[in-house]
C-alpha cells in the first residue's frame, strides 16, 4: 500500500500499515487528476487540479496528527495490472482501517446547508458507486465542501445520511453489522448508483460483500454476474434472488430469464427486505443451500403451486416490512419459475410472488437447477418452442389415483402435466397406482407410455400384463435423460409389433374377488396449448361386470 508522507510528501511503501496510522480522501473524480507516475514527477504537475486535493488531504491529516495520507488517484499505480487488481480487492479494508476518512464533496457550495435538499442529497459523491463503500467502511468521516470547509462528521449526520441513503444506522455505526444485512438490502443500497465502467459496478460492491476475485474488464455485465456467482458460493441469503426485472432499452420485458440480476438497478425495489426467521440482530437462520453448476443454480426445495398460474413459485425466505409475521401463512415473498426443456428459469421476473389467501399446494421436494442467465434471444425461442409438441398427460381423475410416478423427470413439468419437448421427440412413461375401489376392484397398477419420436405411438400395461415388469425393470435402469430422447426405445423394446401410428391403446385388469374387470384405454390426440401445438395423452378406466358396463 502505497502512502504520502504528510510532511515530506513523498510516496512510500507499506506491506501492512497499522491501522489508524493514515488519513484516506474519497472523492469524486474529475478533470486534472494526478497519477502515480505524474505524481512522482509532481514538480511537472504542480498546475493541474488534483494536486490542490492531495495537497488540503494531506493538510487535514497532519492537523489528525497524521503521518500518512492515500488518495487512490496517486497512490495505485495502475499501469500495473497486479496492484490495481490488489488495490480493488483491498479497498474496503484500507478505507476501514484509516484512522479518519475525508469526504470532499466538490459540487457542495458553502452557501447551501448540508442537510437542505440542494445540499448533500444532490451531490454529485452520493450517485457514484464506489463511493458508497467509502461511506460505510470508515468509522471516522468528516464532510468537507467545495471551499474545503468542514460541514459535520458521519456520526453527527447519522440520523439524516440514513434517511438519505437507507442505509441502516447501525451499519453506518459499525461496518460488521454488514454481515447481518440482507443481500438484496445491499444490493439496494447501490441500485442508483453509477460507475464510469460497467464492470466496475460489480467491482465497487465486492468490499460491501466480503468478496476477493480477479478484475477483468472488458467483460462488461459478466462481472456482476460473477459477483452474484462468488456472494452465493460464500452465503445461504436467498434475498440474492429477490431482484426484479427492468426492461432493456426498446425491447420491453423478456419472458423468462435467469435466477441472477443483470445490474445493481434490479435491487431497486428491495428496500423494505428482511428475513422471515429472525432472532435478535440474526437475520435468516433457516439456511438452505444451494450450488453453483454448469446447469444453473441447483437447490434441494419444495416448490408451491398456485391455482391463478401455471408457474411454480420459489419462497425465498423473505417478506417485507409491514407484511404479516411467521406466524402467519401469508406474507412471504416468493419468485416464479417455469420449468422449460431446458431447465427452470425465473418467469414474470419483474414481479415478486406475495403470498395472500390464494389456495396453493405444496410440490414434491426435489434438487431443481435453475438457469444463471438467460439472454433476450434464449427467451424468445424458449418462449416459442417451451410448449411445442408437449406430451400433457390427462388421466380421467386424478382423485382415484393413489399414486403416480413419471419418467422422464427432467422433462416433467407437474404443475402443467406435460412432458417437454426438447425439440426431437420424447419417450414418456407414467406409473399409474389406482386407488382400490371397494366392491369392485382392489388396488393395481399400470403403465401408459407415449413416444413422438418417429412416428405417434402410446400403449398401456396393466400388472398383469406380460410385459408390464419388463417396462417397470427397463424405467428403473434408465436413468439419463438420453435414454428418452436419443433412441425409441418405447418402440424398439416394448412396441416393435405395433403398427406405425398407434394412437389409442387398450390393457385390462381382472379382479379375481369380485369378478370385475377394468379396461384401461388410451388416446393419443394433437391438440393446441398456450399457443403451441402439442400432443395429449387422454386415460380412461371402465369397470365392466359379465359383458355390462358398470361405470
Amino acid at each position: 500500500m502505497w502512502l504520502i508522507n504528510t510532511t515530506t510528501r513523498e510516496l512510500e511503501y507499506f506491506v501492512n500499515p497499522d491501522k489508524g496510522s493514515y488519513a484516506i480522501l474519497s472523492h469524486t473524480w474529475g478533470d486534472g487528476e494526478v497519477s502515480f507516475q505524474e505524481y512522482r514527477a509532481r514538480e511537472e504537475f504542480q498546475h493541474k487540479e488534483g494536486m490542490d486535493k492531495i495537497n488540503m488531504t494531506c493538510v487535514l491529516a497532519s492537523a489528525w496528527g497524521l503521518q500518512y495520507a492515500w488518495v487512490d488517484t496517486c497512490c495505485i499505480d495502475k499501469q500495473s495490472s497486479a496492484e490495481l487488481s490488489e488495490a480493488i480487492n483491498s479497498m474496503f479494508q484500507w478505507y476501514k482501517g484509516s484512522a479518519v476518512c475525508f469526504a470532499y464533496l466538490s459540487d457542495l457550495s458553502h452557501n447551501v446547508d448540508f442537510q437542505d435538499s440542494a445540499g448533500f442529497p444532490a451531490c454529485n459523491w452520493l450517485k457514484r458507486g464506489w463511493t458508497l463503500q467509502e461511506l460505510i467502511a470508515p468509522e471516522h468521516v468528516e464532510f468537507y465542501d467545495q471551499a474545503w470547509t468542514k460541514r459535520g462528521t458521519k456520526i453527527e449526520n447519522e440520523g439524516f445520511i440514513a434517511e438519505t441513503t437507507r442505509i441502516d444506522g447501525k451499519v453506518l455505526r459499525d461496518s460488521a453489522v454488514l454481515s447481518l444485512t440482507p443481500v438484496a438490502k445491499r444490493m439496494f443500497w447501490a441500485s442508483a448508483r453509477k460507475t464510469t465502467r460497467i464492470e466496475d459496478l460489480a467491482y465497487c460492491l465486492m468490499g460491501i460483500f466480503d468478496i476477493h476475485m480477479p478484475m477483468i474488464y472488458g467483460e462488461g455485465s459478466k462481472s456482476f454476474m460473477r459477483l452474484q456467482e462468488e456472494i452465493a458460493k460464500q452465503s445461504c441469503d436467498r434475498s440474492l434472488f429477490a431482484w426484479t426485472a427492468q426492461p432493456l432499452a426498446g425491447e420491453g420485458n423478456q419472458a423468462f430469464r435467469g435466477m441472477f440480476a443483470r445490474s445493481p438497478a434490479e435491487f431497486s425495489s428491495c428496500s423494505r427486505i428482511r428475513s422471515r426467521h429472525s432472532m435478535g440482530a440474526f437475520e435468516g437462520l433457516i439456511q438452505k443451500e444451494f450450488t453453483i453448476t454448469n446447469k444453473g443454480v441447483g437447490i434441494k426445495t419444495m416448490l408451491v403451486g398456485t391455482s391463478a398460474t401455471g408457474d411454480s413459485i420459489f419462497n425465498l425466505g423473505l417478506t417485507e416490512d409491514l407484511l404479516p409475521r411467521i406466524t402467519d401463512t401469508r406474507g412471504w415473498i416468493g419468485i416464479y419459475l417455469t420449468k422449460t426443456p431446458l431447465g427452470f428459469v425465473r418467469s414474470r421476473s419483474s414481479e415478486r410472488y406475495t403470498a395472500g389467501a390464494d389456495q396453493r399446494t405444496v410440490l414434491d421436494k426435489k434438487i431443481i437447477h435453475i438457469r444463471k442467465d438467460v439472454s433476450p434471444s434464449e427467451s424468445a425461442s424458449l418462449w416459442a418452442f417451451c410448449w411445442r409438441w408437449a406430451v400433457h398427460l390427462r388421466p380421467f381423475a386424478y382423485g382415484e389415483l393413489a399414486d403416480m410416478a413419471v419418467m422422464p423427470t427432467e422433462l416433467w413439468d407437474r404443475q402443467r402435466r406435460l412432458f417437454l419437448d426438447q425439440g426431437s421427440g420424447i419417450n414418456s412413461y407414467a406409473l399409474l397406482k389406482f386407488a382400490a375401489q371397494p366392491g369392485i376392484h382392489r388396488q393395481f397398477r399400470a403403465v401408459v407410455a407415449c413416444s413422438t419420436m418417429n412416428c405417434r405411438l402410446c400403449s398401456v400395461w396393466t400388472e398383469q400384463d406380460r410385459l408390464f415388469r419388463d417396462v417397470c425393470d427397463h424405467l428403473e435402469h434408465r436413468t439419463e435423460l438420453s435414454d428418452y430422447v436419443a433412441v425409441d426405445y418405447l418402440r424398439v423394446y416394448f412396441c416393435r409389433e405395433l403398427p406405425g401410428d398407434t394412437t389409442e391403446c387398450t390393457a385390462r385388469f381382472h379382479d379375481d374377488q369380485t369378478g370385475y374387470q377394468i379396461v384401461v384405454s388410451v388416446k393419443l390426440t394433437i391438440d393446441q396449448y398456450n399457443g403451441a401445438h402439442g400432443y395429449f395423452l387422454s386415460v380412461q378406466k371402465q369397470v365392466l361386470h359379465v359383458d355390462r358396463m358398470v361405470s
